[in-house]
């Protein structure tokens, strides 16, 4: 009984509480519903990375082409409001091996009343990331982690075409 007990009061104060405003969050995805147009940034390529064959035009054109795909309008080089930002961090050894930590970020602006601030402020929101590691040869290693971060990119598109799908 007492258990019972512990229940009802629990659901008697929540419905108690006074409702908070109405989030977005009903839906799986719904801060990611209305984009429309993306900005696609690479992070600069270091030459460890072009040496293991990464290239930074070769990135940007391929999630773009992605994003486009997906019915997105795509502006390169842009990171004013919503855009994918790619980051490939690599270092190789002597030996030939290279390893690879690869980031895609989907990032908006917005403004937020801070706590500890009187007047809202500009700031940078991370809507979505995914990430991975990767390492292997040189002659093999940048088609890999090309491969890895399109894949990233194109989940990233999928959400965003579900969201602006559903009602």
């Amino acid at each position: 009984m007492k258990r019972q007990f512990s229940w009802v009061v629990a659901v008697l104060v929540l419905l108690a509480l006074p409702a908070g405003p109405a989030l977005a969050q009903q839906k799986l995805d719904a801060e990611l519903k209305g984009i429309t147009t993306v900005g696609v940034v690479v992070e600069d390529l270091s030459s460890q990375a072009a040496a293991c064959g990464l290239k930074q035009d070769a990135i940007e054109t391929a999630a773009s082409k992605i994003l486009t795909d997906s019915g997105l309008k795509v502006v390169r080089n842009s990171d004013n409001d919503t855009y994918v930002y790619l980051n490939v961090q690599t270092t190789s050894l002597p030996t030939g091996l290279c390893v690879s930590r690869y980031d895609v970020y989907l990032y908006t602006h917005t403004t937020a009343r801070l706590s500890y601030q009187a007047a809202p402020v500009l700031v940078q929101v991370s809507l979505i990331h995914e990430g991975g590691l990767a390492g292997g040869s040189a002659a093999g290693h940048g088609t890999s982690v090309v491969r890895s971060l399109m894949q990233y990119v194109d989940q990233v598109a999928g959400r965003i075409r579900r969201a602006n799908a559903s009602q």
